[in-house]
């Protein structure tokens, strides 16, 4: 039995697997490009190491590709037959990676529950349960946990930078924007390359409308990112959204060619259809297509990502942009075929993420696919009935808020000023100052 750099018991007698687990973890929770070759290092060292096994099955589940969940399959196959000796906690998280590869989503976060209420410092397990919880719009049990955790938590543990910037996040969904900058600065203080801590930071002053701060905190980060995987993507995307909301666009379309979607750029190249970066390029283009502003082919390459992601449901967020992209670029037999495999996923299927699709996906989809067509009574059709239900869609109220934009567009063309004011007020309670900013920043027009 070996332990990790927080005390954790380690069913193996390697102290390099353990070693190896731990660098893993951080490097997981950091957003670096290693994570994998930490747990394959852990697996050298001890191949029966169930902890190892089940943390590369993880990984593989976490790209949301389903056709890769067989990968992750073998791994928990390894696991179990491995497991004689498994510790509770490791079993606990045999059983998340179950639920995972089986669609349960909600099981698996429960069992990342049950092995930080014996384990509050497990930090592996902190990050899985807010990415889970994160990507289907649960805020306020994200918050929860963490804040269960922090009691046992202090600058001397190691990972305390990275907790506390998984602090700050659940605390800036949540609408406590004191907290939340207050614990990222502090995260990014003790080690500046937290691009988590860095994103929750922007994340309050995206919601605050403090453009100038946002530009400034992320300007004087960027060089700390070198390291990090495609997440640098996202904050790349974050830094626009400040540009966009001050009108400078070709700003934002520079970062975008250079910094979000540069064909050239090795992390692009390693990974194209990455659903993170997939996400990040469908909201900045429409957001800069919705404010007349002229983006060119860009929607093409777009597009043909989008239909790669036909028939993958894993990610909600990512299904609803699909239909903005291909309706974007006139791929009607694609979006005829991507909505048939949506409306037979959300009708049969009984994984969690089903009942979203049903209730927020399909209307977020047909939604974004009536407003690129032009016809905005329907617009109003599928999204006024949902849009108290559009946070099952995941990510956080700044992506989601992109299909409030579009439902407050199509009625300010309809001429529906009383629905744009009721809108625009829900985006105030929600967070946004300034929400009237939003829907016409300076020098975006109707086309």
């Amino acid at each position: 039995m070996q332990r990790d750099d927080r005390g954790l018991e380690l069913t193996t007698s390697s102290a390099s697997a353990a070693e190896a687990l731990s660098r893993a973890a951080a490097s997981l929770v950091s957003h670096r490009l290693d994570t994998m070759a930490h747990v394959n290092a852990a697996l050298e060292a001890d191949p029966g190491c169930v902890l190892a096994r089940v943390m590369k099955g993880l990984l593989v589940v976490g790209v949301r590709l389903p056709h890769r969940y067989p990968e992750a399959q073998a791994e928990l196959d390894a696991a179990e037959a491995a497991s004689g000796g498994a510790n509770e906690r490791e079993k606990g998280y045999l059983a998340a990676l179950s639920a995972l590869i089986r669609g349960r989503t909600l099981d698996a976060v429960s069992h990342y529950e049950m092995i930080l209420a014996a384990n509050p410092r497990d930090l592996l397990a902190h990050r899985l349960a807010q990415f889970e919880l994160f990507w289907i719009g649960e805020s306020v049990w994200m918050r929860n946990i963490v804040e269960r955790g922090a009691p046992t938590w202090s600058a001397d543990v190691p990972g305390f930078s990275a907790f506390q910037a998984m602090r700050a996040f659940g605390c800036e969904e949540n609408g406590l924007y004191a907290d939340a900058e207050r614990y990222g600065r502090d995260a990014v203080e003790r080690d500046p390359t937290n691009g988590w801590g860095a994103h929750a930071v922007a994340h309050v002053m995206e919601m605050q409308g403090r453009h100038e701060d946002g530009i400034a905190w992320l300007d004087g980060l960027k060089d700390h990112w070198a390291e990090l995987n495609n997440f640098v993507h996202h904050l790349w995307w974050h830094r626009s959204l400040f540009h966009l909301l001050r009108g400078e666009f070709g700003t934002v379309l520079e970062i975008y060619d250079r910094d979000i979607r540069n064909p050239e750029a090795p992390l692009i190249k390693a990974n194209p259809g990455h659903y993170g970066d997939f996400q990040n390029a469908v909201d900045l283009l429409k957001h800069l297509d919705m404010y007349g502003y002229d983006i060119g082919d860009r929607w093409e390459a777009v597009a043909d990502l989008a239909e790669d992601r036909i028939g993958n449901h894993a990610a909600p967020l990512s299904s609803a942009h699909v239909a903005t992209a291909l309706a974007a670029a006139g791929r009607d037999a694609a979006l005829e075929a991507y909505l048939t495999a949506l409306r037979g996923y959300a009708s049969m299927d009984e994984t969690n993420n089903a009942a979203r699709v049903r209730s927020a996906v399909l209307p977020a989809a047909e939604g974004a696919i009536a407003h690129q067509r032009g016809d905005h009574e329907a617009v109003l059709g599928n999204l006024l009935p949902a849009r108290h239900s559009l946070w099952q869609i995941g990510g956080s109220h700044a992506q989601r808020n992109l299909f409030t934009q579009i439902l407050a567009d199509s009625a300010q063309r309809l001429g529906r000023e009383h629905v744009v004011d009721m809108l625009l007020e829900e985006m105030a309670q929600t967070g946004f100052a300034h929400p009237a900013e939003r829907l016409r920043p300076p020098g975006a027009r109707m086309h």
